[in-house]
Formats: C-alpha cells, structure tokens, sequence
C-alpha cells in the first residue's frame, strides 16, 4: 500500500508545546488561569500513581534523584499486595471525586464517558456512572432561594409539599420531589449556583486544549483526527442551551410532537410552564427503572434486551426521520415506566441534523451496499470527513485495507466502537476528521452500544439497527424523490430528478421485503455488489 501524505500541520516539539501554552496563558484571565492550575493539579494528583506503579513494574536501577524519590513515595502510599484491579478501582474513584471536584462542564464530560466503554475500561466506566444522578447536591437553602427568586414565591407557597432531600443531583442541576395543591405528584430542577461564570472559564481553557490538539502534537500521535474546535464549540453551544430550561421546554414540545404516534411505545412526562423558568424546571413524576438494570427489568416481567431495541429504535427515528435528537442517552434520562413505555427525561442538550446531512448518510448507505468505494470517498468529502488534498489511489487502497480485516465476518461480529476505532486509526494520517455537527451523533451511538453491551456483552448495535434502519431509510428516500418528482410535474420547480436515487429506493425496498441479507461481508476486495449493513458512521 502506498504511503499518504500527512497533510496535517508540523508535528509539535516539547519546546514548541511549551511555547504555545505559554502565548495561551497569557490570553486567558486571572481566574481561567487559576481555574487551569487547578485542572493541572488534579490531573498531575491523577497521573502520579501510574507513573510510579510503572516504575515499580519495571525494576530498573533509578539513575536520578527523581525517580528514587518516586519509588520511596510509592512505598508509603501503596501496599505492595495491591492487586491490578484493586488499584485500577481505587484510581476510577479518583478520577469521579476529580470530575466531582471540578464541576459541572467535567461532571457533564464524566457522564458521557460512563457509557463509552469503547474509550474506558469497565472499572472506570461503572464508576463514573454515580455522575449520571448522584453528584454531591449544593445546599437546600440555596435551592429555596433560588425557587422564590425565579417564580415569585417560596416554594412552601407554591407547592403542597416539597421534599428538602433532592432525588437527584448531577452537573446542572438537582431534582427534588414535591406535590401540587391538588395532589399531583411533580419533581422540580433547580439549576446550580454560578453555573454560567463556571461553564465560561471552563472554555476559555478547553478551547485552548483544542487549537493545541490540532497541531497533534507527537507525543499525543494516538489522538484521533478530529475537528477539536468545532467539536468544542458545539458542546458549548449545547451545554448553553442545556443551561436554559425555557429552552429545554420547547425541545421537550418539540420532542412530542415528533412521537405524536408512538404514544403506545414511548411517554414525555407532563411540564408546567406556569411553575416553570430559565432555571427552575417543574415535571410530573415519573417512576420507573433504568434501562440498563436488568436485574430490576427481569424483575419487572421485561425482556432487558427488547426494551434495548425500542431504545435504539427511537434514535434511529430520531436521526433519519426527524434531524432531532436527544444528545444526552445516559440511563438517568431514561426510564422504563411500570407499563413498559420508555419515558425521556432532560431535553436541555438536543442535536440537529440538516436534510443534507440525512440525504448524504442515506447516498452514503447505498454506496456501501454496493461495496461503491469512490462512492463513498464523495459521501465523505460532501459530508465534510475528508477534506481536499487527498491521495485518491492511497485513500482508496486504504479503505481497502479497512474492509479486508473483515473479510468473512458476519454483521452480528462487528461492534460499532471497533469499527471507529479502525476507521480512526487506519485514517489518522490523510486529512481524515470528524466534523463538529457530527461529533453528538456519533457520541450518542456509542452510549447506545456502550449500554446494550453493560446488559449483554455480545450486543452488537448494528445486527440490532439494521432491520430498522432500512425501514426508516425507505421510508425518507421515498418522501425525498416523491417531492423531486411533484416539484417537477406539477409545481414547474427547476430541479434535476436524481433518476439513480429512484433505482436506488426501489432496490432497497425490494431486499428490505423480498430478499434476505448475505450472512456475511464480502471476503475482500475486489468488492462485489450486494449485501447491507447499516450507515456508516466513521470516526
């Protein structure tokens, strides 16, 4: 296979690296520069004992005075007896009280590596789950103040009863239960003190990290191509509109209004507006169990893994069918509710997909299909992945190489955090990148096979997604070619009848009802037509 060219800016030097912070320290303010000190603190408070387990491990002499020093701390501060698991435990307790210590934009950060078993080890992962809903709480007076601030009243006014223990606490925000004057059972959330000036410093700072991970520095080579600032500034545009519940109630009226008729499948819990502001949220209760406790679901008289599917079938309508999606799926905004419906909690941080980004992953669906290579190079240069200035004949050879470490496999075989991960890897060195708008899509997929695989580790989200997936890509490449042909015939629209797109849907509603999918990919190039699986979504 040829060599690519590495298009990538001039891989960083220690001495350039220290430069660049240096220029970035002195932008920031006084407090983002003591608010970094701290991270830096935390971080160093984190590194330390791996980096004396390591020199432990490896027996070598010490050749200088730092290294003795390190071994001498690590015999007062670890039992030699400590097991790989337990220090492995012992340090996931330590990176959640960190996230904890550091608040709430690195709690938020926290929740979503709980589910990404793809990037942590399970130790880490179930320990950053108590992130979801059990974050240390700030003080009940705080709370009531804020309450009488917000709606006019205090809550002893407003409410018949309000319970001043909270239900749940995490980044945001705290939930405490409390009873309307007629009876009505309601949980409230009151967002945190000072959340806006905290949020601020913390991206000053994180949009310093992402211009540094652009340069990808070399002693960071294993980072993943990545659009770092837009993938910054889209979690800021998020987590800001996450911080306005007014907002949060139109997304949650949007969200209703999308599953209109799924009413037998899926619940919204009532919100009143009245008893409602931009940072005190008022919602009917509901009780249920986490979609991911499979133990409390079997008890329930569930199946674990159908309420799994119904999940992944609501994102699926969410991302193909809608171009709106919640972005934040970790268990503690889901519940299933006593009569099995999937209930969704926390509409504050959705996403949004264009009608050109769906029609791209649905020409993109088709190209992989037919095993269409160049194909696909274009969906990925029109959906922004790969930017110009690419060697075709090395691209292509690459993306050969991609499908040949699957030769034979069956889709039921293929994880979708693997997948990324090759992608990722095999992709780094060409001008390869994860656009900003796509970063929460393909986040919210992972979280969705990271929980499928916490009930069962054989869950495989594409074997799952797939029967569904072609059904909702029928479904809208219909609607999409059934609007060229009317704009055509009988509005006289200037548009050009994608002739091929209409082979296309017809194609695949032939092997979606008629013909069964080949049992396994296709052995190697050169690539053969037919088959399915499902859109990609490379990382």
């Amino acid at each position: 296979m040829s060599q690519p060219t590495d298009t990538s800016p001039e891989r960083e030097s220690l001495w350039s690296t220290v430069r660049f912070f240096w220029a970035a320290l002195r932008q920031l303010d006084w407090r983002a520069r003591r608010r970094l000190l701290r991270i830096l603190r935390l971080g160093l408070w984190l590194l330390l004992p791996y980096v004396i387990r390591s020199l432990t491990a490896t027996g070598e002499t010490p050749a200088v005075w730092w290294k003795r020093g390190l071994r001498r701390l690590l015999h007062r501060s670890t039992p030699a007896q400590a097991t790989e698991a337990a220090f492995h435990a012992g340090q996931a307790e330590r990176l959640c009280a960190a996230f904890i210590a550091l608040g709430p934009t690195f709690i938020k950060i926290g929740q979503m590596l709980s589910t990404r078993t793809d990037l942590l080890p399970l130790t880490y992962a179930q320990a950053l789950t108590v992130l979801q809903d059990e974050v240390p709480p700030f003080p009940t007076e705080i709370a009531w103040q804020r309450i009488t601030e917000e709606l006019g009243q205090p809550p002893q006014a407003l409410f018949r009863r309000i319970e001043p223990r909270p239900l749940a606490a995490a980044s945001l925000g705290q939930v405490h239960r409390a009873q309307l004057p007629d009876g009505t059972e309601v949980v409230v959330k009151i967002q945190r003190p000072n959340l806006a000036d905290i949020v601020r410093l913390d991206f000053q700072i994180l949009r310093v990290v992402a211009a540094y991970l652009e340069r990808r520095p070399t002693w960071l080579a294993g980072v993943k191509g990545a659009d770092w600032s837009g993938i910054v500034a889209e979690f800021e545009t998020m987590l800001g509109e996450e911080m306005d519940y007014e907002r949060e109630m139109e997304n949650a009226a949007q969200f209703r209004r999308n599953f209109a008729n799924w009413q037998q499948e899926v619940y919204l819990p009532r919100i009143y507006p009245e008893l409602s502001s931009r940072h005190v949220i008022t919602m009917e209760y509901i009780a249920g169990v986490k979609p991911t406790d499979a133990e409390r679901l079997r008890a329930a008289g569930f199946d674990p893994m159908q309420k799994m599917t119904l999940l992944v079938r609501t994102y699926l309508k969410q991302l193909l069918e809608d171009g709106f999606f919640h972005a934040d799926p970790h268990p503690g905004n889901l519940r299933i509710m006593a009569d099995g419906r999937l209930a969704f909690f926390d509409f504050g941080m959705v996403g949004r997909i264009t009608d050109e980004m769906r029609m791209g992953l649905l020409d993109a669906f088709f190209h992989i299909t037919d095993r269409d290579l160049m194909g696909l190079v274009g969906d990925a240069i029109a959906l922004g992945f790969l930017q110009p200035g690419y060697d075709p004949v090395a691209f292509q050879e690459a993306a050969q190489g991609i499908l040949a470490q699957y030769k034979g496999k069956k889709l039921s075989q293929l994880t979708f955090s693997e997948l990324n991960a090759t992608v990722s890897s095999t992709l780094y060195a060409y001008p390869f990148r994860i656009p900003g708008s796509f970063t929460f899509v393909v986040r919210a997929l992972m979280t969705l096979e990271g929980m499928g695989q916490s009930l069962d580790p054989n869950f495989r989200l594409f074997e799952v997604a797939r029967p569904h997936a072609k059904e909702f890509l029928l479904k809208r490449a219909t609607a999409h070619v059934r609007d060229q042909v009317l704009g055509k015939l009988l509005r006289g629209e200037e548009v050009r009848i994608g002739w091929e797109k209409i082979w296309n849907v017809a194609r695949l509603a032939y092997r979606t009802y008629f013909k069964p999918p080949p049992p396994a990919l296709p052995s190697g190039p050169p690539l053969a037509s037919g088959g399915e699986t499902s859109p990609p979504s490379p990382a």
